[in-house]
C-alpha cells in the first residue's frame, strides 16, 4: 500500500508556525556567496582568487587585489526538480544571481598601495519551488486524528469544522471519528517562493602587494511565502467525504552581519587567506492564515521574531601558473548548532512560544552539526579564452539532511575591458519530514540545474 508523503512539515496556520520549523530554519541560515559565473564554475572556490568579485562574498581581503575598477551583472536560470518517494515535481525560476560595482585607488607613493571600494548584491537562496504527492494511505496515516486534536482543544476554529461533518462524533464534548469511515486518498501541493539576499558594502587594502586586508558589512533581506493545499478524500455510509486543507505563511524583514579577511602572498604565485563571517541577525516578521473546506476560517497568526544564523570561518588558497591556469580551495566550518530563535513571548500564543522553545532545543541538541564545506576550482587560460571546472561538498546541518554535492564548469572570454563568463552548476541533495505528528518519515530528493551568465567590464 502506497504511503502518502509530503516535502514539508504540514501544520495548520494556528499551531506550529511553518517558517519556524527545524528543516526551514536551517535553509533560511544557508548561504551560497560565490555570486558570479567564475566563481559558480570554479566551484565556489574564490577565497583566493585576484580581482574576482565573487571573493570579496568570502573573504573581503580579496578586494585588496583588485587594480583596476570594476561593474558586473549575473542572471541566472534555476531548474529546480524534486522527488518524494517516486513522486516527481520540478520548477523553474529566473533571477538575478548578483550585482556589483568596485572602485580602485591607486596610492603607489605609500606601502599601503592600493585603497579599493565595492557595494554589491548576492542572491544566497532562491526559495522558489513546487511539490506534490499523492497517494492511498496506510492505516491511522491520516491528518484527520490531527485535526480532531485541535477541535478537541476547541483550537483555531477546527471545532467548527467538526461540528459540520457527519463522520464525526461528539460525545461528552469529545470529537471521535464515527466508526464505519474510511481513508481512501491524501493529496498534498505546496508552492513556495521568495528569496534571501544580502547587499554589502565591502573595503579592502594592500600592503605592497603581499598583504591585503578587507571588511564588509551587509544587510540582508529575505522573502518568503508558503501555500499548502491538502486534500483527503474518504466515505462515510457510502457517501464520499472530503477535506480541503488550505494554509498560508508569510515571512519577511531584514538581517545584518559582517565579515573580516586577510590574504598573504608568500609566494608570487602563490595565495593564502583566511576569513569569519559574523552571524546574520534576522528580524523576522510573520503572517500565517487558512481556511478548512472554503468554508470553515482558521485563527489568522502575526508577531516578530528574531534569528541569529552560524558563524562561519573559512581558509582560502589558490596557485597559479604564470597567468597559464590558477588552481582554488576553500575549506569551510559553518556552526549550525548556534542558529538560534528568539521573541517576545508576551505577545505569541502559548503553541507559537512552545513551539520556538521546542526549536531552539533541537538547534541545540546532537542532531544539529558544526559542518564542514569543502570546495576546490581550475581554470585554464587560452589566451583570451578560459576553461573553467569545480566540485564542492557541503555538510549537512541536521541530521535530517544530507550532505550537498554540487559539480560545476563554465567557459569565458575576455576582449579589451570586456569579459563574458557563462556557466553551469548541478547540485543534489536530500532531507527528511514528518508530514504531521506520528506520520510516516519523508524522504524527499533534489537536483537543481543552474546556469549563470556574467557580463563585466573593468574600468
Amino acid at each position: 500500500m502506497k504511503r502518502i508523503l509530503t516535502t514539508l512539515l504540514f501544520v495548520s496556520a494556528t499551531s506550529l508556525l511553518l517558517a519556524q520549523t527545524v528543516n526551514e530554519i536551517i535553509k533560511f541560515s544557508q548561504q551560497a556567496n560565490y555570486g558570479t559565473s567564475r566563481g559558480m564554475a570554479m566551484g565556489g572556490a574564490v577565497g583566493a582568487l585576484s580581482s574576482e568579485y565573487a571573493s570579496v562574498n568570502v573573504n573581503p581581503a580579496a578586494l585588496g587585489t583588485f587594480r583596476m575598477g570594476q561593474i558586473m551583472l549575473t542572471p541566472r536560470l534555476d531548474m529546480y526538480k524534486t522527488n518524494s518517494n517516486g513522486e516527481p515535481d520540478s520548477r523553474n525560476s529566473f533571477v538575478i544571481n548578483g550585482a556589483s560595482i568596485a572602485y580602485s585607488f591607486d596610492n603607489s607613493s605609500g606601502n599601503f598601495n592600493r585603497f579599493n571600494l565595492s557595494f554589491g548584491y548576492n542572491l544566497h537562496t532562491n526559495f522558489n519551488a513546487y511539490y506534490s504527492t499523492q497517494g492511498t494511505p496506510a492505516d491511522n496515516e491520516s491528518l484527520t486524528n490531527y485535526m480532531l486534536d485541535k477541535a478537541n482543544a476547541h483550537y483555531g476554529g477546527y471545532d467548527a469544522w467538526a461540528n459540520n461533518e457527519p463522520f464525526i462524533s461528539r460525545v461528552n464534548n469529545v470529537f471521535a471519528i464515527r466508526p464505519g469511515y474510511t481513508l481512501k486518498s491524501q493529496q498534498q501541493r505546496i508552492t513556495t517562493i521568495g528569496h534571501a539576499g544580502e547587499y554589502s558594502l565591502a573595503f579592502g587594502t594592500s600592503y605592497l602587494d603581499k598583504l591585503y586586508l578587507g571588511v564588509s558589512a551587509g544587510l540582508s533581506d529575505l522573502r518568503y511565502e508558503r501555500r499548502n493545499t491538502y486534500d483527503e478524500t474518504g466515505s462515510f455510509n457510502n457517501a464520499e467525504t472530503n477535506i480541503l486543507h488550505e494554509t498560508a505563511s508569510f515571512i519577511n524583514g531584514r538581517g545584518f552581519s559582517a565579515r573580516l579577511g586577510l590574504l598573504f602572498t608568500p609566494l608570487e604565485s602563490f595565495k593564502v587567506g583566511i576569513a569569519v563571517q559574523s552571524p546574520v541577525f534576522y528580524s523576522l516578521s510573520v503572517r500565517t492564515k487558512g481556511d478548512i473546506n472554503v468554508t470553515t476560517v482558521l485563527e489568522d497568526d502575526s508577531y516578530d521574531f528574531t534569528l541569529r544564523t552560524p558563524w562561519r570561518l573559512s581558509l582560502n588558497a589558490s596557485y597559479a601558473v604564470n597567468t597559464l591556469a590558477v588552481l582554488s580551495f576553500d575549506y569551510e566550518v559553518v556552526t549550525n548548532n548556534l542558529i538560534s530563535l528568539n521573541g517576545d513571548y508576551t505577545n505569541m500564543t502559548q503553541a507559537t512560544t512552545e513551539n520556538i522553545k521546542t526549536i531552539n532545543d533541537y538547534l541545540l541538541s546532537d542532531a544539529t552539526k558544526v559542518t564542514m564545506n569543502f570546495r576546490v576550482g581550475g581554470e585554464i587560460r587560452l589566451r583570451d579564452f578560459f576553461i573553467r571546472g569545480g566540485f564542492a561538498y557541503l555538510g549537512a546541518p541536521t541530521n535530517n539532511f544530507k550532505g550537498v554535492i554540487a559539480g560545476s564548469g563554465g567557459l569565458g572570454y575576455r576582449i579589451g575591458f570586456a569579459s563574458v563568463d557563462v556557466a553551469y552548476r548541478y547540485a543534489t541533495s536530500s532531507e527528511e519530514y514528518h508530514t504531521y505528528t506520528s506520520s510516516p518519515l519523508i524522504t524527499t530528493d533534489y537536483s537543481m540545474h543552474q546556469f549563470l551568465l556574467t557580463v563585466s567590464y573593468r574600468f
